[in-house]
């Protein structure tokens, strides 16, 4: 907007409102947040009441889509105190519960939201429910329940058509209780990308269009979003006029890139997401991206990421502040060690007690078969020679049953997450444990330097070095320990 110095100062201020409101798009969120600071000062000096709740909203959306929650609390909350009324919530009201959301505080939260919803209605303010909505959706999110979410959302589409957000928000819901017939009709219904209306809802709208993309949809199509959403990588994701938050536009770029085979771009944007999550206090957010670099980083062995670190301490965070969605996925993946010695991690995080010596030999055997589906009846054979099969089956069962305690104790995940029956076969889901021998093996594979260093650190000793005479221990043994000596050579 031009900065013409000709006008009287209200007839400025009108006019940096109409120019603020006529350019929602993030690209402009710094601007907005100067002619807010602008438009209040005018209000300030010439008395003029109605100018401030729409400046305080341009303010408060400016600086939390730039990330500036400590100049957002100093600024907005100083104004808010003089500037109360009876009229109806102030926009101070909705960052209220914003706050809270963000401190974690899901239960204080809810209260606030309630409130402020009631007399929004009571006021004829027609923006309420989608603020309303956003708000109740980010609380049942870190609440870690989805109860009530579809009716919230269906309202606020029959409420606003013409927000594309929420259309695209059930998608999203549907798509993750398995409805995917209707998430993609839904998703049918919405315009091309690149149509999509560039107003208060664009930036939202495209990151949960890019959620959806991490796990459903075109290759094409996830990369498009990709190139559409990197320029606003250092952004947080607000809602309509600001007072409500969706996250950072960089934890779903990462998790986009690394579904894109972009990993170095996904790792940065992923450990991004935790920095911006960290400086705004977002702790259900840091949260949710702790996990996720964390998880990234088992997922793809990068050695100079501490990722159970990470989830331990994501963990501590929920249980403190009663995270119950993202504690599930903060759980760590049962860890095997069988080089130089044995021992089993669980899925909670505590070393396993085993009341069974047959247990534990059958989960050593199934980490040499590497994940290929074994007879019962070779298990058994090994176990107890000699004798038939056919009196073996209570005996086998309880060791597997034992087995699958061992690994998930609390009995958190489904019965076969880990240990897999096919018929009459086992095998191990080597997808959800850390086996070190498995991950020695994909590491002393490598060639970067810093990969095989990390290759040598991890063998602490031979696979299986407590089973010597084990015929099964054998070839994963000697293989292991060949590329050890060529890791020593190297």
């Amino acid at each position: 907007m031009s900065r013409a110095t000709t006008q009287d100062p209200l007839t400025r201020a009108h006019s940096l409102l109409a120019w603020s409101r006529s350019r929602p798009m993030p690209e402009y969120a710094a601007a907005r947040v100067g002619a807010a600071r602008e438009i209040l000062t005018v209000a300030e000096q010439c008395g003029v009441d109605e100018l401030t709740a729409p400046a305080q909203v341009l303010l408060l959306g400016g600086l939390l889509e730039l990330g500036e929650i400590r100049s957002l609390d100093r600024e907005l909350l100083g104004r808010s105190a003089a500037h109360q009324s009876d009229r109806g919530p102030d926009p101070a009201a909705w960052f209220g519960c914003l706050r809270s959301i963000l401190d974690g505080d899901a239960a204080a939260a809810e209260r606030q939201a309630d409130r402020i919803y009631a007399r929004s209605q009571q006021a004829g303010d027609d923006g309420a429910l989608a603020l309303y909505t956003a708000h109740l959706g980010m609380i049942r999110w870190m609440q870690g329940r989805i109860d009530g979410a579809e009716d919230r959302f269906l309202a606020a589409r029959r409420a606003y058509p013409e927000q594309l957000l929420w259309p695209a928000s059930l998608a999203w819901l549907w798509l993750g209780q398995g409805r995917s017939a209707a998430a993609e009709s839904l998703l049918r219904s919405l315009p091309p990308l690149e149509a999509l209306p560039r107003d208060r809802f664009w930036l939202s709208t495209v990151t949960v269009l890019a959620e959806i993309a991490v796990v459903h949809g075109s290759t094409a199509n996830a990369a498009r979003l990709q190139q559409i959403l990197e320029p606003y990588a250092a952004h947080v994701v607000p809602v309509g006029v600001g007072v409500a938050f969706w996250g950072t536009a960089a934890r779903t770029l990462g998790l986009l890139e690394e579904r894109l085979g972009m990993l170095d771009a996904a790792r940065t944007h992923l450990e991004s997401a935790v920095e911006i999550s960290g400086r705004l206090g977002a702790l259900a957010w840091q949260t949710e991206a702790q996990i996720d670099v964390a998880e990234f980083a088992i997922r793809h062995d990068l050695v100079d990421v501490r990722a159970y670190e990470l989830l331990a301490e994501a963990r501590a965070t929920c249980a403190a502040r009663g995270f119950a969605g993202l504690a599930r996925r903060a759980m760590s993946r049962p860890r095997i060690r069988v080089l130089g010695g044995f021992e089993v991690i669980a899925l909670t995080g505590v070393r396993a007690e085993w009341s069974s010596r047959k247990a534990r030999e059958l989960l050593k055997m199934l980490v040499a078969a590497r994940g290929v589906a074994t007879s019962r009846e070779v298990f058994m054979d090994t176990l107890w020679p000699g004798e038939a099969p056919r009196v073996l089956g209570n005996r086998f069962s309880v060791a597997v049953n034992v087995i699958r305690r061992a690994l998930d104790p609390d009995r958190l995940l489904p019965t076969q997450h880990h240990l897999v029956t096919e018929g009459d076969a086992l095998r191990l889901d080597l997808d959800h444990l850390d086996i070190d021998v498995e991950r020695f093996l994909r590491l002393a594979a490598g060639r970067d330097p810093a990969v095989r260093r990390a290759a040598r650190e991890l063998y602490t000793g031979d696979a299986f070095s407590d089973e010597p005479y084990a015929d099964w221990a054998v070839t994963l043994r000697d293989h292991a320990r060949l590329l050890h000596a060529g890791l020593a050579d190297g």
